[in-house]
């Protein structure tokens, strides 16, 4: 990156601003449930776990070996990748286009909520962040030089990202309808790059494959009926308003709005004008998007597993609005961000002190559990166990459970009597 690129320094600035924030602000707020959870599974190291492949765990394993097991340690993987993803969406926006819409895609996805929250939270998300959009960066480079090299990389990050979450199999299907509509980059398809590149992502998703072929394929079923059997009694144009709804609620109703718009944009400019750009662009956000849509008229789809689609969606409606020369276009551009910003903020802020009364308030699992932890700890003094002696602590849930085993003194172990579903 050259330091005569004007958008370099403003890059930068971000960069300092946001991690020097989330450094700040990730020992301000207890863990989560999941955050706790995940850190409770780092204890005991395997190939795979029931619900997740193991990607955050050997993450937080490392990072609280080091730091010991803080609030603090658990959530510093996150800071740092959220940095670097980041500096990857500058790039991809970069080498799509230029380094302008390089630059306005990394500053709406440090504002985007979503994200936001991605960057201050220990989940499995984070991690597949970064290699999601390293395998679209990686294919990028590889469409636009012919270097197969790029294409393995490509296929490198999507080994690390199926190691990370399971929902980063819909990448594979995302490219290859890109390439399959992209009649100048059909010729993949003959090339030995695609299939070598896919024996690279399966020998790195082996330990998964492993853990799953000696536990009864448990993870690989419950992840499939998790998503895709029906669950619910109502289906059908009321789930899909719900789906639609939890979506423009964890980026800003009006950022969802523009992406939508962005993405329609793109197919009409990818009719028109066949730049295959666009087409990219669209592919790799919209299938995903429409993947969950089906998927929520059978089953309760979570607000974050769409976040992968919104990436791609970013830099086509930065790109959109570079292009732009119309005043009204730059205002409502300017509305856009703003309000993304303004639901970001107010998140963060009730996470810390509340503010507001909200029904089920996601930020209410944020505070009480050290104060809990210290009663349970109380307790097991006040027992008076003798030397020797062996006790334990049993919950009704794997979240209490790990909440228990993190903020109890001397973080014991926990045990759950919950046969229910994770």
């Amino acid at each position: 990156m050259s330091t005569n690129n004007p958008y370099y320094r403003p890059l930068l600035l971000l960069l300092l601003v946001t991690t020097a924030f989330r450094l700040f602000y990730i020992n301000l707020i207890e863990l989560t449930p999941d955050e706790a959870y995940y850190w409770d599974l780092s204890r005991r190291l395997q190939l795979s776990y029931f619900d997740h492949p193991p990607m955050l765990m050997y993450m937080i394993s490392f990072f609280t070996k080091v730091f010991g097991s803080t609030e603090f340690a658990v959530r510093l993987p996150s800071v740092i990748i959220s940095s670097i993803v980041t500096a990857v969406v500058f790039l991809l926006g970069k080498e799509l286009f230029d380094e302008r819409v390089g630059f306005y895609s990394a500053f709406l996805a440090n504002v985007t909520l979503i994200y936001s929250v991605g960057g201050v939270l220990s989940t499995i998300d984070t991690p597949f962040a970064l290699f999601w959009v390293s395998a679209l960066y990686f294919g990028v480079k590889a469409i636009k030089t012919s270097d197969g090299k790029w294409w393995y990389l490509k296929d490198v990050a999507l080994g690390l990202g199926m190691l990370s979450k399971y929902v980063m199999v819909l990448f594979i299907p995302a490219f290859l309808i890109f390439i399959l509509l992209s009649k100048e980059h059909r010729h993949w398809l003959k090339r030995k790059e695609p299939y070598v590149g896919s024996l690279i992502a399966i020998l790195i998703f082996l330990p998964v494959i492993i853990w799953n072929a000696q536990n009864d394929w448990i993870s690989f079923k419950f992840q499939l009926a998790h998503g895709l059997q029906i669950k619910k009694k109502k289906t059908g144009l009321p789930s899909l308003i719900e789906y639609i709804g939890s979506q423009a609620a964890v980026l800003s109703p009006l950022l969802f709005v523009a992406l939508i718009w962005a993405t329609v944009r793109g197919v009409i400019v990818w009719l028109k004008e066949r730049d295959w750009r666009y087409l990219f662009l669209v592919t790799t956000s919209a299938f995903v998007f429409l993947f969950f849509g089906y998927s929520s008229l059978r089953a309760k789809v979570e607000g974050n597993w769409p976040m992968s689609a919104y990436f791609m969606a970013i830099i086509s409606l930065a790109s959109l609005y570079c292009q732009s020369s119309y005043q009204k276009k730059k205002v409502f551009a300017a509305l856009v961000a703003g309000t993304a910003l303004l639901f970001t903020i107010f998140a963060h802020i009730q996470g810390v002190t509340p503010v507001i009364f909200i029904k089920k308030d996601p930020t209410d699992q944020l505070h009480g559990w050290s104060q809990f932890g210290k009663e349970v700890g109380d307790t097991l003094r006040d027992l008076k166990i003798e030397e020797g002696q062996k006790t334990f602590i049993l919950a009704n849930s794997h979240q209490l459970t790990a909440e228990l085993a993190f903020y109890t003194p001397s973080q014991p172990r926990v045990y759950s009597i919950s046969n229910s579903n994770m």
